[in-house]
């Protein structure tokens, strides 16, 4: 009787390039999750790659990662590009227009993270994606409420009713804290020190950070709570913001307050991130720095400050627009070289456009 010995591999010596895509996916979830992912990243990471999983079978595409690079990645990028949106969502036509490019560049940064995963846990021998770029977008300028809007929308509440006395507080805490949708519905009234007038969040990543308030929600909350928050539905119930019967919000029932605060007060375009850029952008405009901006909001880097401090400059040029000393004081008496100032301003249009022959 002939013995043969089993060999022991290492794992370098493995042959790994056979690994289908679908038992990566798998492997990369379990990581994620243990690592303490926030559950919407761990879904999305999951649903980009069930995405490239299925349109590699459409393409009669090899799935073995040793047929995978970023050839395969390019080549989905432009699929993505002619997708319609909400392709997959039955109750939603499909004929709405194409993919943005701001969602192309998530699926494209789900992927890098994942063969940067790839690489670092020995899957291969480099970070195939190392060179790939998510394509551009182009970069829109949000138009944060103004304060005639945000009034409006303040008056249109009413604070002498359970409902009103909450989506007052709800709406001046976001207007004035900046806070995530997510975490203003997950905030608990054990995390909020009314008197210090600063609350604490559990933030994307799973980082707590103190985020302070001034007096008028100091005013609004204290009504809220002494006077209207229902009692919870059970004990285990420690939100902050609850529904009339006592439960927590969901981000339907954030939404759905938003829409009729907004058709109310004709503000229609109102939802609760616009009040995140309205906080940053006004935060700036009244003085305030960007690196306890960066702080208040939660961000990692000042990447995501820096476009507020594009839109508070774009803010201060309207401001100035309005209130510009010279605009302000009555120049139309003054007389330049024989015209007068409404004179000469239609002699400079005329030169504007190419022409000075009358100038």
């Amino acid at each position: 009787m002939v013995i043969t010995r089993t060999r022991n591999w290492r794992w370098e010596e493995l042959e790994k390039d056979s690994v289908e895509l679908g038992v990566l996916a798998r492997d990369f979830e379990l990581y994620n999750r243990t690592e303490g992912k926030s559950p919407r990243t761990v879904e999305w990471y999951n649903l980009t790659l069930r995405q490239f999983h299925r349109f590699l079978l459409e393409s009669h595409k090899s799935t073995r990662l040793g047929d995978l690079g970023e050839s395969e990645v390019r080549e989905f990028i432009l699929h993505l590009q002619g997708v319609n949106r909400w392709r997959d969502n039955p109750y939603v036509s499909s004929s709405r227009g194409k993919l943005a490019a701001i969602s192309i560049q998530t699926y494209i940064r789900a992927l890098r993270a994942f063969f940067s995963w790839l690489h670092e846990k020995g899957y291969t021998d480099g970070h195939r994606l190392a060179k790939l770029k998510p394509p551009r977008a182009p970069t829109k300028v949000v138009q944060i409420l103004t304060e005639e809007e945000i009034t409006r929308v303040l008056s249109s509440i009413d604070p002498n009713t359970a409902a009103g006395a909450r989506n007052y507080a709800i709406m001046t805490l976001l207007l004035d804290s900046g806070l995530r949708c997510s975490e203003l519905m997950n905030v608990e009234v054990e995390e909020v020190n009314i008197e210090g007038g600063y609350l604490k969040v559990l933030g994307k990543g799973g980082k707590e950070r103190i985020v302070p308030f001034g007096v008028s929600v100091q005013k609004a909350l204290l009504r809220y709570l002494l006077h209207f928050r229902p009692e919870p539905f059970n004990v285990a119930v420690q939100n902050l913001f609850l529904t009339l019967d006592g439960r927590p919000l969901s981000k339907n029932s954030v939404e759905m307050i938003f829409r009729r605060i907004g058709g109310k007060s004709g503000v229609k375009r109102l939802h609760p991130h616009l009040c995140r850029h309205t906080f940053a952008t006004s935060y700036l405009v009244n003085g305030g720095d960007v690196f306890s901006l960066q702080q208040i909001l939660g961000h990692t880097t000042l990447e995501m400050v820096r476009r507020y401090v594009t839109l508070a400059s774009a803010q201060v040029r309207v401001q100035h627009r309005k209130f510009s000393p010279m605009d302000r004081m009555n120049l139309g008496r003054i007389r330049f070289g024989g015209a007068s100032h409404g004179q000469w301003q239609k002699r400079s249009s005329v030169w504007r456009k190419g022409s000075i022959a009358d100038v």
